[in-house]
């Protein structure tokens, strides 16, 4: 992919040096090269100046340098996790809610609350004789 790069170049004395460096990531060559185990990139530059000067002349304008890339055989290549590493955490992690699940229960987090049953209210009432009814 090209990339088109802009600057402005106020006040310069007789000669200008322009470096590009680039790098590539160790993951992307691996996600997106990965049947390869070696890229050969080409990349070409070139230099345009739009100025007011009229004695302004331009060497070497352009130019295209060849970038090996090879795989390390030591690196890490993108793959599934094994199996039994899976199955591992899953009895470790049931392992662990069961262990939780027997403190808890242990500790008497489970049990219900038992409140004493309603006792009948007993009302202290006056009791007023039939005549003064």
């Amino acid at each position: 992919r090209c990339l088109a790069f802009r600057c402005p170049l106020h006040s310069f004395e007789r000669a200008a040096v322009l470096t590009a460096r680039g790098r590539l990531w160790n993951s992307t060559f691996l996600e997106e090269f990965l049947a390869v185990t070696s890229v050969e990139l080409m990349v070409r530059a070139s230099v345009s100046v739009t100025s007011s000067i009229k004695n302004l002349v331009l060497k070497d304008a352009s130019t295209q340098i060849p970038v090996s890339i090879h795989l390390d055989p030591g690196a890490a290549v993108a793959g599934g996790v094994p199996w039994w590493v899976i199955l591992l955490a899953v009895l470790a992690g049931v392992l662990v809610l069961a262990l939780l699940v027997f403190i808890l229960w242990k500790l008497g987090f489970f049990r219900r609350a038992r409140y004493a049953p309603p006792a009948v209210p007993q009302y202290h009432a006056v009791k007023i004789p039939r005549e003064e009814r």
